[in-house]
């Protein structure tokens, strides 16, 4: 795998991941991976899949999914790609899904630990190796201790995020260790992780103790965003997050700049093209399914280079996003209109050419899951219209002007982490 940019360091950079494997095109960033989630993209078949616009040509894949049923995957014996039908489309295998919250806070010395449907499973570095070389992924995250992350009153200390720094070292030189008796797992590239919390100097220190010659890409894990009280409410994440971006510009200062750098659990647009100012590559792509799982449609617009005057003007008609089911009182006060209407004029997804707002809001009146796969196929058209822009605004050095028009697309938390595929999958025979 080879990543080539034409501007080094922290700035805002258009790259290009070539040569991932066989037959493969390039891949242009910043972009964001195909989220895959137990091998498949939420709520769509492979056939509608292929259909979307700008697809990514790389899927994210988490580890939960290979070791809970490792004995499928090692009988086998083809990988992930294969075995999921995506096979044209390389995968990139993480520790964690970004979508999962651990419930508690269980990592090891000698073991990670997982969250399957099934409960905690630790895992061991053999084990962790095993499931890589099941998967045969083009790349796969070095294990990492992450739990730095994990939600709490408040962010860990630095006594934590030292154990941390030298938890995930130590679990790199175990993984080294296996590759050298291993030709399968030492064929396969790999993305190094850096972690250390929200903490700059123990992220420095890792970074300086970790050697980049044999990467591939570098994983930026573990910042701590999600903050809950006493009473297990979450709480505004905004200090949190800009401490993030505090750290992450001179964090990638430092970083070789050869390498593409991926950051995962960023997934509101304005958040993402400020961390794509700060010289992140990559993000995990968890947005569509987030927001469809949720009942949210995604009013994008599109942008084009233009003056921040005209970006601003264009984006104040749209709002930026509708939620479902839509209210009733809408249809008595606008005699059915704005029930009849696609969810946004101009879109080419299968959706807006097929069906109206007053369709899928019925379909989530009555739980079925057809209205999760309409607006996953929508929410996704979107999604990847907007990595397209924002490469548009790097390559025209319009970053500001982004920016900008980004701030009208920011989600409720509140309403996003709402799950409402669980009443689809609940059967009421009353």
């Amino acid at each position: 795998m080879r990543f080539s940019t034409g501007v080094s360091g922290a700035a805002p950079r258009i790259g290009l991941i070539s040569e991932v494997a066989a037959n493969f095109g390039d891949f242009q960033t910043p972009n964001c991976l195909l989220y895959t989630k137990f091998g498949a993209v939420p709520f769509l078949t492979n056939d509608i899949v292929r259909q979307i616009d700008g697809l990514p040509r790389i899927t994210f894949a988490s580890l939960s999914f290979l070791r809970e049923k490792h004995i499928v995957h090692t009988s086998f014996g083809k990988g992930l790609a294969k075995l999921s039908g995506l096979r044209e489309f390389p995968v990139f295998l993480f520790q964690s899904d970004p979508t999962d919250f651990p419930v508690t806070r269980a990592v090891e010395r000698s073991s990670i630990s997982i969250w399957a449907v099934g409960g905690r499973l630790p895992v061991t570095m053999p084990q962790y190796a095993q499931c890589v070389v099941n998967a045969l992924p083009a790349a796969f995250q070095l294990p990492v201790d992450n739990e730095t992350s994990f939600r709490d009153v408040c962010a860990p200390g630095k006594k934590r995020c030292q154990k941390s720094v030298e938890r995930t070292l130590g679990y790199a030189s175990e993984i080294e260790k296996l590759r050298s008796s291993d030709e399968v797992l030492a064929g396969i590239p790999m993305l190094f992780s850096v972690t250390g919390g929200n903490d700059l100097d123990q992220r420095l220190r890792g970074l300086a103790k970790t050697d980049f010659s044999k990467a591939s890409g570098v994983v930026l894990d573990g910042f701590f965003l999600d903050c809950i009280d006493e009473s297990n409410q979450p709480m505004d994440r905004r200090p949190h997050l800009d401490c993030m971006f505090e750290v992450l510009p001179k964090l990638c200062l430092q970083l070789p700049s050869h390498l593409p750098r991926i950051l995962t659990n960023i997934w509101q647009p304005d958040e993402v093209a400020r961390a794509v100012t700060c010289g992140v590559d990559i993000f995990d792509g968890t947005l569509p399914f987030r927001l469809s799982r949720s009942g949210l449609a995604w009013l994008y617009p599109g942008w084009t280079p233009h003056s921040a005057a005209s970006t601003t003007s264009r984006q104040t008609p749209f709002p930026s996003w509708i939620a479902f089911p839509l209210d009733k009182e809408l249809l008595k006060g606008s005699s059915g209109s704005v029930f009849n209407q696609p969810l946004q004029e101009g879109c080419s997804c299968f959706t807006c050419q097929r069906h109206n707002r007053g369709y899928i809001s019925h379909l989530h009146s009555v739980n079925e899951m057809l209205a999760h796969i309409l607006l996953m196929i929508h929410n996704s058209t979107r999604c990847y219209r907007f990595f397209s822009d924002l490469r548009a605004a790097v390559k025209n050095d319009q970053m500001e002007d982004f920016l900008e028009f980004c701030k009208g697309h920011h989600f409720p938390e509140q309403i996003v982490r709402v799950d409402l595929t669980a009443n689809s999958m609940q059967c009421d025979d009353s």
